[in-house]
Formats: C-alpha cells, structure tokens, sequence
C-alpha cells in the first residue's frame, strides 16, 4: 500500500507540471486502483485476525455441519427410517440433553456481552458454545429415535435445529461485532440473536421438562430451579440495562405467573391431572426467568429490599415438581 502510494504520489506530481499527458493520466488511475485496493486488503487482514474471528469461522463450520445433521434426521424421521438407539434409555438421553441445552443457555449472555465489547474473550466463549452442539444433536437425535409419536418426534427435531439455527446466526453477528464496543451499528443485530436464541432453548425446555413430566423424570425440573436458585445467591449477573423499578416489574410478574400457575395446578391435580406436567415445565421456567431478573434487581436495589423472600419461593418451586409434591398436590 506503500509503495502505491509512493507511485501515485509522484505520478500527481508529474501532471501538476504537465496536467495535458493523457497517459499519466491512465497511470495516476492504475496507482489510484491499486492504493484502493491495498486499503481494503489491508482492512480485511486486520479484521480477520482480529481476537475472536478465527475462532468464530470455526464455530459456525462446527455449527453448520451439526444442521446438516439434524437435517439428515429430520429426513429419516419423515420416512420412519431414524434407527432407534438401544445402548442407552430414554431418560438418560433426556438428561443429557436437557444438561446440553442449560448450558447453551447459560452462554447467551457471556457472547453478547463479549461481542460487544469485550474482543479478549470472544474467541473461548465462541468455542466453548460450539462444543456443545454435537453432544445436542447426538442426544436429541436418540431422544427423537426413542419417540413413538411422530408428531412429538418432529418437534424435538425441528426445535433442536431452531437452536442451532440461532445459534448460528448468533455467531455471525458475534464475529461482526468483533468485540468492539464502538461498533455500535453491529450491537442491535447482536441483541436480538440473543433474544431469538433464549426462546428457542425455552421453546425446548418446554418440550423436554414435558417429556421428563410424563415419565415422572422431573429431577431436571428440581435441578433447573437449584442452579437458578445457586446463581441468585452466588452468581454474577450481566450488566443492568435497566433501573430498579424495571427489574421490580418484572420479578412481580414472574412471582404472580408462579402464584397463578401453583393455584392452577391443585386445580388440574383433580380435573386433568395429565396437564401438571406441562404446568410444572411452566413454573420451572417462569422461575429461571425470576432469578434472572431478580439478580439484576438486586445489581440496582439494596439487597435486603430484593433477596428477602427468594429463599422461601425457591424452597416451594422446587417442591412442587416432585413426586411427593404431586402426590400431595392430589
């Protein structure tokens, strides 16, 4: 780029003495072509070894190659083909997958927070949510395997592919980010593949909390609400976007949905029982939304004003799910 320069700084020089020499002119454009060029080289090589990018190409090759995958499945599936796997049980592959898809979860935050602007990191939270999408598909592939509805078949297998999917897209807007925090024209896209990729791991959760209901596997539920309640005590949370009176609404709304759907379920223990499943897969998941938000109010509030009273709504979420608490709940 240099030496483009050089060239092209003589060659201007040569027309301000003879401005009429058409072919210093068709020089002066090559040298000007060249400079161009070597800027946009130059540019591309700095992004590319920017912290953080080799490890995302990598990641999204890891990811893409785990869609095909999944899609290869989905194809065996339609066509009653999936071979069932028979060296493991069910359950076990449920957990398996419901622990893959906690810490996919838990991943979210830490990537966007480091695409926008911690570069350092990018590159070992990238990798690290990578790693855990052939473990995803090998699980949910032998959970779907095992399924002997169809339809319950194709719903574990399309939503594991939405999360990869946004997953992947996450990490295209990752690498664009790059880490830099002045890259604010990049922030929005990162923020919203956050958001697209917490609903896809609710939306399985859901799905996965069911299942384990219906088999009376609900220690994933009791473990879902432990580790929320783990983080509320000892756990840091990201940065607070919002103020106190945010957070606050939010935690009200979240405690009154708990409150509604614990009264709902004495309700459905004697008019549908075969719906407390998915009632309690609802309140394990409206509770880690709560000690999300009731981390972040407590980032903005005294603590005694927020921490007060989570030990005793902990305690009752993580009864409920249980088998005594169904049993009592009847």
């Amino acid at each position: 780029m240099l030496e483009s320069s050089s060239y092209l700084i003589r060659t201007a020089r040569s027309l301000a003495i003879n401005p009429k020499d058409p072919p210093t002119w068709s020089v002066l454009a090559g040298h000007s072509h060249t400079v161009s060029d070597s800027i946009k080289s130059l540019i591309t090589s700095i992004r590319d070894k920017a912290p953080g990018q080799r490890e995302c190409d990598y990641s999204i090759d890891g990811i893409n190659r785990c869609i095909r995958d999944i899609e290869q499945a989905s194809l065996a599936a339609v066509s009653q083909s999936l071979a069932t796997r028979d060296d493991i049980s069910v359950e076990a592959l449920q957990e398996q997958l419901t622990s893959v898809v906690q810490e996919i979860g838990h991943l979210i935050d830490p990537i966007a927070t480091a695409a926008r602007g911690e570069a350092a990191q990018l590159g070992h939270k990238v990798t690290q949510l990578a790693s855990y999408f052939e473990p995803l598909i090998l699980a949910a592939v032998g959970v779907a395997s095992k399924i002997l509805d169809h339809q319950q078949q194709m719903t574990v297998l399309d939503q594991t592919k939405t999360l990869a999917e946004s997953a992947l897209q996450m990490l295209y807007a990752a690498k664009e980010g790059g880490g830099n925090p002045k890259a604010q024209h990049t922030h929005d896209a990162i923020t919203e593949a956050a958001q697209l990729m917490k609903e896809a791991v609710d939306d399985i959760m859901v799905t996965l909390n069911e299942a384990a209901s219906e088999v009376g596997l609900v220690g994933g539920m009791v473990d879902a609400i432990a580790e929320a309640m783990s983080k509320l005590d000892e756990g840091t949370p990201p940065e607070p976007k919002g103020t106190f009176v945010d957070y606050q609404t939010t935690v009200v709304k979240y405690s009154k949905a708990i409150a509604v759907t614990a009264q709902e379920m004495m309700t459905k223990s004697v008019t549908n029982p075969e719906e407390l499943g998915g009632l309690a897969s609802q309140m394990t998941s409206d509770y880690g939304h709560l000690a999300l938000q009731g981390q972040m109010a407590a980032a903005t509030a005294e603590p005694e004003e927020v921490c007060h009273h989570k030990p005793v709504l902990r305690s009752t979420c993580t009864w409920v799910p249980t088998p005594r608490g169904f049993w009592l709940a009847q």
